[in-house]
């Protein structure tokens, strides 16, 4: 694995959160492996930063199950626990079902030209395998389902929740057969919230949802020491 870009810290900003959020996000993109050992002193040298930020930033990661702190023994990012990401998809099925219901029933053009515009570009990062860029639109995605709901905060309430289920995902995203059904799936959302069919959005949200377990025992199998 290539060595990690240096932080290059904003003086604007508290230096705990800037290495918390760059700490989460190369746990979460899989950058940084399950069962993968950290080192205080070499993520502050990285970081051009104290020891004190990166301990800091270690304890609120603890705090969220991404990394497992064992004393006299040493940090190391935790596994990917299913049970995790299973409690995490019953509250986001139950959340974004209830998001895209809603909005199946009131919605403007405006809106699903934008929804549709997002499935567009997410067609075009298939074509030229932009799974970055990919992702980012799978978040914008259902971010701006929220937002035409009403309810943007709601996903920012979720945002925090599912890193659990955000890891799993990276490793389904790079697969191009799942990113093309991921493409499907977000059609047959927009369509059904397009007829005005709230039944048929939460059902299509419901079974887009669910299909990161459908593949997971194979992850499992090819890649045990990263699951508990």
């Amino acid at each position: 694995m290539p060595a990690p870009a240096p932080l290059v810290l904003d003086r604007t900003r508290l230096a705990t959160v800037q290495v918390y959020e760059r700490i989460r996000d190369d746990i979460v993109s899989l950058r940084l492996k399950p069962g993968e050992a950290l080192s205080v002193n070499d993520l502050a040298a990285q970081f051009g930063t104290s020891r004190s930020p990166v301990r800091e930033a270690i304890i609120r990661l603890a705090n969220e199950g991404l990394v497992e702190i064992f004393p006299q023994s040493g940090t190391r990012v935790s596994p990917i626990r299913m049970s995790d990401v299973r409690e995490v998809y019953f509250v986001r099925r139950a959340v974004e079902a209830a998001l895209v219901h809603h909005l199946a029933r009131e919605h403007t053009l405006d809106q699903v030209k934008v929804l549709r515009g997002i499935l567009s570009q997410q067609k075009e990062c298939v074509g030229r395998e932009d799974v970055p860029g990919f992702y980012k639109l799978d978040e914008l995605f259902h971010h701006t389902i929220a937002d035409f709901a009403g309810y943007p905060g709601v996903w920012r309430l979720m945002h925090v929740q599912k890193f659990q289920m955000d890891r799993l995902r990276h490793f389904v995203l790079p697969m191009p057969s799942r990113s093309k059904k991921i493409v499907k799936e977000h059609k047959a959302i927009i369509d059904a919230i397009a007829k005005g069919d709230p039944t048929g959005a939460g059902e299509a949200m419901g079974h887009h949802l669910q299909q990161v377990f459908v593949i997971q025992e194979v992850l499992r199998t090819s890649h045990p020491e990263y699951f508990e």
